[in-house]
């Protein structure tokens, strides 16, 4: 213990070398630096003052047990028997412990009675039921156990003492393991908050409730050895042995439970996910409690060597505070997750298989999480700086307003960041695939959008931060102008780059979904960045063109496409036939209720186009919805095929005719895939 009261003692050496040097002459140091050199100071002094009372504390251990053995014979020469007054105690706890359970079995008798039995534990009601059950158990035994005992120690003032501490402190642990069996329920699985088994949560009960149990016990011990004379030195003694005690076993308690609380932070109760950070802190969470008890026993160890017996108290309310935020925040994640589940849209969303926008719950509940735990640093703050006396100092004054405006000032950020985050996810949500033209082109904008607001967001808080704590921005400002500048001469091709795909954006060239040929590539747009577009061929391959690159684009996914089909048809086929039945045709598809609303224009019969040497070619037209062609291509064909053979119309095929030796004699050429065998004059099929 003394080895690690010299180690930070030797950690703080820097930060006080630091405050002599801002006392040299030409250095100057804004009000926030010098109010945190004197918090630097106040500690060094104190850690001094701390360490030399742990050297006396050491030198005098040998005799700690006498001195506790001679304060109990001294004690016991005066009217207090302390024999005699635990016989008591027990005597009128037991009485009441017996009337605490005749009330429960009472109250099981009536819940059963009343149809409730043991299914009350399924609803959100049974259990604001079970805690009013149990309060009023706690009533009966304070009223029929404790009101007795106080009321027989009334005529001595020390046996009173000693019985209105322990007392509340039995109220404390009691209070303490109901709310623990309020989240924990280790025997009533139905009513339980946490995601744990049962053997998990009985175990994890009774660490919590023995540490607990052991922790205001020792406190109140100290308190009571204090007030009944016992020495100083054998006062902290006793107290720095218990805490330190303490210490360990709920260090011992984070790494035996490290799995069973790492799933609490990293799922519900049904098994949903949580989000990243919740997974993140899950994986660390046991070293971060390791690190806040070891700090926490430094500092009110050190408190307590300069006889600040409030120590104690701190480090309790600090866990009490810490645990209390984190069970908040984790209920405020389970309600949003609820809030969620309730709407319709997250419903369906889920059911289909699709990413669900985030909802307004979600953002109230970040907005509590951050709240809370703005309203958890500054009360811990508060806290732990006034038994060190920080504020009476007159430079650590300028403290106070500067960490309210940064905390200020990042809580803000904070909102302001998740506004704009949650409402671009909500509105890239509703630009899914099948949206309206302008819902696309938003989902093509709000990445770039979100992106320049985030750096906004983050540069303003930064400055502010800065300035709050006397950080002159001017010059930084002035050095950031100097840099760009900068960085612009050279950086020219991204300059262009930039400056060409916000007037691309801006004449609503292209949005993310179309399919566009810039000539360099070609293909379905995924990505419209700050630079770039990330652009995926019909093959698979993902192509990053730089906008400063494009010279033209082609957008083949706006408002309507039209495609021309061709067919060879012999010279003796009645056009005016065909023209009608091709007019018949249009007529067919523009009233089938599933393909008509996919063509633009009726389909159109432009006649002969080319006439080669063997038959004449023949187009029809149609314009429809892009991304639609193929598809209404295939249907085409097949219908103008049929018609073709409902009316007797056969299609020209092409001919190849080749003379032979002897050709001459034995007729004309052979037709189409007839050819003759050299040299005898003869077809051969």
């Amino acid at each position: 213990m003394r080895r690690a009261y010299l180690w930070g003692l030797a950690g703080l050496l820097p930060l006080r070398a630091l405050a002599e040097s801002s006392e040299a002459p030409g250095i100057v140091t804004s009000g926030f630096v010098q109010g945190a050199l004197a918090v630097v100071e106040v500690l060094m002094q104190s850690s001094s003052r701390a360490a030399l009372q742990f050297a006396a504390l050491g030198a005098d251990l040998p005799d700690f047990p006498a001195t506790l053995v001679a304060f109990f014979a001294r004690l016991g020469e005066t009217d207090f028997s302390l024999g005699a007054l635990v016989a008591r105690v027990v005597l009128w706890l037991a009485v009441g412990t017996l009337a605490e359970l005749g009330f429960r079995a009472m109250l099981a008798k009536f819940r059963k009675a009343a149809g409730a039995g043991g299914g009350d534990g399924a609803q959100e009601g049974g259990r604001g039921l079970w805690l009013l059950g149990n309060l009023a158990a706690m009533a009966v035994f304070a009223v029929v156990g404790g009101w007795p005992l106080l009321m027989s120690v009334q005529a001595n003032s020390g046996a009173q003492s000693f019985v209105v501490s322990y007392m509340l402190a039995l109220v404390m642990v009691r209070v303490f393991a109901l709310l623990a069996r309020l989240v924990l329920a280790p025997w009533r699985p139905t009513l339980r908050l946490a995601a744990l088994s049962d053997p998990e949560a009985r175990r994890l009960y009774r660490h919590l409730v023995t540490i607990a149990g052991a922790a205001v016990f020792f406190l109140v011990t100290t308190k009571l050895l204090r007030a009944g004379g016992l020495s100083l030195s054998a006062t902290l003694t006793f107290a720095l042995i218990t805490r330190t005690l303490v210490a360990v076993a709920v260090i011992a308690a984070i790494f035996a439970h490290r799995a069973p609380i790492a799933r609490i932070l990293s799922r519900d109760r049904k098994g949903r996910r949580r989000a990243a950070g919740w997974q993140g802190l899950a994986g660390i969470w046991h070293l971060l409690a390791t690190s806040y008890v070891a700090l926490s026993w430094g500092m009110s160890s050190m408190l307590l060597l300069l006889g600040r017996f409030e120590a104690n108290t701190l480090a309790v309310a600090s866990l009490i505070l810490i645990v209390a935020l984190v069970t908040l925040c984790l209920m405020l994640d389970d309600w949003a997750a609820r809030a969620d589940a309730a709407t319709p849209a997250t419903t369906l969303a889920a059911v289909a298989g699709q990413r669900s926008p985030p909802s307004f719950a979600q953002f109230f509940s970040r907005l509590g999480r951050a709240l809370a735990t703005v309203g958890t640093l500054t009360l811990l703050v508060r806290l732990w700086s006034g038994p060190w006396d920080i504020w009476r100092n007159p430079l650590a004054e300028a403290l106070g307003p500067a960490l309210t405006q940064l905390m200020l000032t990042l809580l803000i950020a904070y909102v302001l960041w998740q506004v704009v985050a949650i409402g671009s996810e909500r509105m890239l949500c509703a630009a899914a695939p099948g949206a309206s033209a302008r819902q696309t082109r938003v989902a093509t904008f709000l990445p770039l959008i979100r992106n320049t607001t985030f750096v906004a967001i983050a540069l303003t808080a930064t400055m502010i931060g800065l300035s709050a704590i006397g950080v002159d921005v001017l010059p930084l400002l002035a050095g950031a102008g100097v840099v760009g500048i900068a960085l612009g001469m050279g950086g020219q091709a991204l300059v262009k780059d930039i400056v060409s795909g916000i007037f691309f954006l801006l004449d609503d060239a292209f949005r993310v979904g179309e399919y566009v040929d810039t000539g360099l590539a070609e293909g379905t747009i995924e990505r419209a960045g700050i630079r770039s577009l990330a652009i995926r061929h019909p093959l698979g391959a993902l192509h990053t063109v730089p906008f400063g690159e494009i010279r033209t684009i082609a957008n083949h996914s706006r408002d309507w496409i039209s495609l021309r089909l061709d067919f060879r048809l012999p010279f003796d086929t009645d056009l005016a036939l065909l023209q009608a039945e091709f007019e018949q045709l249009a007529e067919v598809l523009a009233a089938d209720p599933q393909l008509g609303p996919l063509f633009v224009g009726r389909l159109d019969f432009g006649g002969v186009v080319m006439i080669d040497e063997g038959a004449m070619i023949v187009r029809t037209s149609y314009k429809c919805l892009p991304g639609e062609q193929y598809r209404l291509r295939r249907i085409v064909y097949d219908a103008v095929q049929k018609m073709f053979q409902d009316n007797g119309i056969s299609v020209a095929v092409r001919e190849v005719r080749v003379r032979g030796e002897g050709a001459a004699e034995h007729g004309p050429a052979t037709s189409a895939g007839s050819v003759a065998a050299p040299g005898s004059g003869q077809e051969m099929r």
